[in-house]
């Protein structure tokens, strides 16, 4: 079969894909591939081979979730994995792309099977060879928090990172056994695993809702390595104000310091948004600024209870708010900042931004902003067009070239992958027909029709060879 005439096969079963429409003289951000039956989470990972390679959580409980290949030029896209609920469920964050060419990730949930189950870590070939390296330890019990307590941690929903070592490091936002979250390390292989620190217990017994500790709690973010080898992560809630933390820890899971406490938080008696100086509840991670501190975002707090972008030194001695969130320029950043190629900050909001006529809106935006806090510059007001609520950082393939997804609201009812250039270049999708051609490969659980579909493309490729 020719290869048009199989783009064609494929579009008739409803997994086309974008297509490039030329150059134009405002950033563009275009519809990649809408996603059918579920949303994509957790952040993209660029392979050796140049392809994007990302994950997608069911919408409903017939699957365990999906892994997908795609082109960045939006002309293909190809299920690599559906995991099956024996094998895991749920997977949150991202894939790492490790220094042995193979993809690590997590799912929050275990096998089906398994009782009281609380995660897993995973290994994901290029190719699709998918394995379970390691599960969680079932929860015995829970903490006052209705959390799961365990021995070595539970639902890790941030990103793995690979170290200096050659070690896989993560966070668990529950488990250990005071249920509020641990860090842990394993090998490649998945031997090897240490709980490399476990947070504290809730001290708050008054407040409903509101989890105080003397070190954090709930973690969510991945962590990142400091050029001294010290790890340095966030920690959603917990502190001694209960809005947060930021944390340093050596690989071995001694020095384990907080650097930095969020402040507590007031209600605005209209809006009902938490209000600080200096922002709470992060639920991303830091990145490397390359000058010396880290930058983070929190999803709310700040003056105007919309979240902030903060910058820290290594040692916790320094700590700046860098911009507040306001609603046309954003609202609730929830991934991590990307470094760009010159030298900014770019990031996403899952809220906030502007319509057509300007006033505020409730869709998203695309950022950037100087590692000293100046000319902040909301680059995208998302419009629905793609759809909303953007839920991965902005993955750079060249300057003000970057890739992302949304979680809702896509052409065919789910998120998509989407492409920003800040030249202009657009692609035309063909997912605006979503009853008889859109792109909705990577659709995640589907039953027997999803079935029926992927075994219609594994005969399409043998026919194509």
């Amino acid at each position: 079969m020719s290869r048009i005439r199989f783009i064609v096969a494929l579009c008739a079963l409803n997994l086309c894909a974008s297509v490039a429409s030329g150059q134009g003289s405002t950033p563009a951000v275009s519809s990649l591939f809408a996603f059918n039956i579920s949303n994509p989470t957790g952040n993209l990972a660029l392979g050796a081979d140049g392809a994007v390679y990302g994950i997608t959580s069911p919408a409903t409980s017939i699957a365990g979730g999906l892994i997908y290949r795609a082109t960045v030029d939006g002309t293909s896209i190809d299920t690599l994995v559906q995991i099956d609920r024996s094998q895991a469920m749920q997977p949150i964050a991202g894939l790492t792309l490790a220094s042995d060419g193979q993809f690590y990730g997590t799912t929050r949930f275990g096998s089906i099977d398994e009782a009281s189950t609380t995660g897993t870590v995973y290994r994901l070939s290029p190719t699709g060879d998918f394995a379970v390296i390691y599960r969680f330890a079932a929860a015995t019990s829970s903490n006052a928090d209705f959390n799961p307590i365990n021995t070595d941690g539970a639902y890790p929903e941030g990103e793995l990172i690979e170290g200096q070592d050659g070690l896989l490091y993560g966070v668990a936002s529950a488990g250990g056994q005071f249920g509020t979250g641990a860090v842990f390390r394993l090998r490649r292989d998945g031997s090897d695993f240490q709980r490399l620190h476990e947070f504290a217990a809730d001290t708050d017994t008054t407040t409903v809702g509101l989890i105080r500790t003397v070190d954090g709690a709930a973690p969510r973010g991945k962590l990142v390595q400091g050029a001294d080898g010290m790890l340095f992560g966030t920690a959603s809630v917990g502190g001694d104000n209960g809005r947060g933390t930021v944390f340093r820890i050596a690989p071995d899971g001694s020095a384990f310091t907080v650097l930095y406490h969020f402040s507590a938080t007031t209600a605005d008696a209209t809006t009902g948004l938490l209000e600080n100086a200096d922002g709470a509840i992060p639920v991303a991670g830091l990145t490397a600024g390359g000058d010396g501190f880290f930058y983070g975002v929190t999803s709310a707090g700040g003056t105007e209870g919309r979240g902030v972008i903060f910058r820290i030194s290594p040692d916790g001695a320094t700590f700046q708010v860098l911009h507040n969130f306001d609603g046309p320029n954003g609202s609730r950043p929830t991934v991590e900042l990307t470094l760009g190629s010159d030298g900014r900050l770019y990031g996403t909001t899952e809220g906030g931004g502007v319509n057509a006529s300007n006033a505020t809106s409730t869709l998203g935006t695309i950022f950037s902003i100087d590692v000293a806090g100046t000319n902040f510059t909301r680059l995208y007001s998302f419009d629905g067009t793609v759809g909303s609520a953007p839920r991965s950082s902005l993955l750079e393939l060249g300057s003000a070239d970057f890739l992302g997804t949304v979680g809702s609201n896509g052409r065919c009812g789910y998120g998509s992958l989407y492409r920003y250039k800040g030249d202009g270049t657009s692609f035309e999708g063909m997912d605006d027909r979503c009853g008889r051609r859109r792109n909705d490969q990577g659709g995640g659980s589907g039953g027997p029709a999803l079935l029926l579909v992927l075994g219609s493309i594994a005969w399409l490729r043998r026919r194509a060879h």
